[in-house]
């Protein structure tokens, strides 16, 4: 237990786009509207997550899943066309 209520602490991840480790130390003991969520960091979940613009329908976790979701698609597909165009040669 980290505190005197008994209550822990989020654990640290390490984000599945950038592979930082997440410290969750400052995030307190519950989840808000800005908290890192696993398996994104705060920053790769904004901005791989630029390009979708907010959704208008849905609770707001809901809405946070999918834009969540969209950033790591956006990522795998960032790494697709990477690895697609590092191995062209240009004459």
């Amino acid at each position: 237990m980290d505190n005197e209520k008994g209550r822990e602490r989020l654990p640290d991840f390490v984000c599945a786009i950038c592979q930082r480790t997440v410290d969750m130390q400052w995030a307190g003991y519950r989840i808000r509207k800005d908290t890192p969520l696993a398996p994104l960091c705060a920053y790769c979940e904004h901005h791989y997550s630029a390009g979708i613009g907010q959704p208008q329908h849905g609770s707001f976790r809901d809405r946070r899943e999918v834009k969540r979701g969209f950033a790591l698609a956006e990522a795998l597909r960032t790494a697709a066309m990477h690895q697609k165009w590092s191995n062209h040669v240009i004459a």
